[in-house]
């Protein structure tokens, strides 16, 4: 069942749009710069701008699906009391004044209860919605990790190595110049991808999760970079002039634009457990329009300065400001934070994220292999599609999964619930560290991640959510 708001976790409208801003801004925003060199500076603003419009429409498709769940809950629960008791509405209640109808009926839609997206298609989609949401989200959050764990060593990677003296730096180049010829990047940077999910592994297993003064740390972190980059940017293209002459338009890289746009202003599985606690909700959808439109200038400005400033934007925008000559300390420490804030931001996020997709792995196994089970419908509503990035609560991945009581299903049940603290970790882990062992391009994983099932989790799981919804809201309220 959806967990009530407590009054000790609710807080102000103000805060919640902060908490919407910095879940947005994060990753996709690192490559957007190099999106908007490749794909044109005018393509790149229309479409982050029809991006931003559709994230927007499907982000209060949640808000409304999560209204209408609230609803048919309150009405679900009044139903079960009533024929608890044996009680029947009499004529008296039945032929109430319309006011106090229309108020109580519009009581039942406030947010009052946190309503997962696992627990809002298993209200009105079944069995089969349930795990094609599982699905689509437990894909997109491969991509996050994939993501994640190639940004985050290929930053240590460019600060540990030194800086050529080129234009297209390549991974065959050694480390050092004239030292460790036959160590280059590439090799640096597989030891990283390795390391890091070895050093990642264990805090997975034991579910460590951030905590208030890690999400405050990071949020600053976040905010400094960003002003950082774009004020960096400016000044080298008011000192320098441009570096660069990206075209207006070039369709050849609309594939990559377009996913990493979605993938940018992805926030909607971890919409309910942003909104639920806000203590004011009223007009909530119109706030919501200045957030995005401060994001959407915010992107537009940190895109277009970079893809001017510099002549060759890389893939990890910071690493463009990871230079050789370097002016002054001030100007040297600048350089290491930016190329580091990948590192520092994105591991704390990494691990949540891995715990979140290692859960939904389980569930959704244990969904396929039980699909006529009923004892599964408990795991079906546990909120495990959380924000991957803000969740500050731990998540048990020690839970056991319901068995039979034969001797030799209970066996291997109990077998498979001994490993599977093991397993599910990583296989979670395993799988996108693969993919970054073999590929560094993190701008090819956020176009692939934002495309395919970015689209699922952004476009098609709200559009389907409140359509059915709405359908059963009419029917039965």
């Amino acid at each position: 069942m959806p967990s009530q708001v407590q009054e000790g976790q609710s807080f102000s409208t103000t805060v919640g749009l902060l908490y919407v801003f910095n879940l947005i801004v994060g990753t996709g925003a690192l490559a957007l710069p190099k999106a908007f060199q490749t794909a044109g500076y005018v393509l790149g603003t229309l479409l982050l701008l029809v991006s931003a419009f559709m994230s927007y429409i499907c982000a209060t498709f949640i808000i409304e699906t999560m209204s209408v769940s609230n609803a048919i809950l309150k009405r679900n629960r009044e139903n079960e009391v009533n024929q608890l008791y044996g009680l029947e509405s009499s004529n008296d209640e039945a032929e109430g004044s319309a006011e106090e109808n229309y108020v109580q009926q519009k009581r039942s839609f406030d947010i009052t209860q946190k309503v997962e997206l696992s627990e809002m298609a298993y209200l009105v989609l079944g069995k089969i919605g349930v795990i094609m949401t599982y699905l689509f989200l437990t894909l997109y959050l491969f991509g996050d990790l994939a993501i994640y764990s190639t940004t985050v060593p290929k930053s240590l990677m460019n600060v540990l190595c030194e800086s050529p003296n080129v234009t297209i730096i390549t991974n065959d180049l050694p480390c050092y110049q004239n030292h460790f010829d036959d160590f280059s990047r590439l090799s640096v940077y597989r030891i990283c991808v390795a390391l890091f999910a070895c050093f990642c592994f264990p805090m997975v297993i034991a579910g460590m999760t951030k905590t208030k003064y890690i999400q405050l740390a990071t949020t600053v972190s976040r905010w400094t970079a960003f002003t950082l980059m774009i004020v960096l940017a400016s000044m080298q293209l008011f000192r320098e002039g441009p570096q660069a002459s990206p075209p207006a338009a070039d369709i050849k890289g609309f594939g990559s634009l377009f996913g990493v746009s979605i993938y940018a202003f992805m926030c909607h599985h971890s919409i309910p457990g942003l909104l639920t606690p806000i203590r004011n909700k009223k007009n909530f959808n119109y706030k919501l329009i200045g957030v995005y439109g401060v994001i959407f200038i915010f992107y537009c400005t940190l895109s277009v300065t970079g893809s001017f400033a510099f002549s060759v934007v890389q893939d990890v925008y910071t690493l463009n400001f990871l230079h050789d000559d370097k002016t002054s300390l001030v100007y040297s420490l600048i350089d290491y934070f930016l190329a580091l804030f990948p590192v520092f931001t994105l591991t704390s996020s990494y691990i949540i994220v891995a715990i979140t997709l290692s859960n939904n792995l389980k569930i959704l196994l244990t969904m396929l292999q039980n699909s006529n089970n009923t004892e599964s419908n408990d795991l079906e509503s546990e909120a495990l599609l959380e924000s991957s990035s803000d969740r500050e609560d731990m998540i048990d991945l020690r839970s056991p999964v319901p068995t039979s009581t034969s001797s030799p299903t209970n066996n291997r049940s109990a077998f498979f619930d001994q490993i599977s603290p093991f397993i599910f970790p990583f296989i979670a882990i395993f799988l996108p560290t693969i993919l970054s062992f073999f590929n560094d391009n993190v701008l090819v994983l956020a176009s692939i991640t934002g495309s395919y099932p970015g689209v699922g989790v952004q476009f098609i799981i709200p559009s389907c959510l409140v359509i059915a919804h709405l359908n059963k809201i009419f029917g039965h309220i």
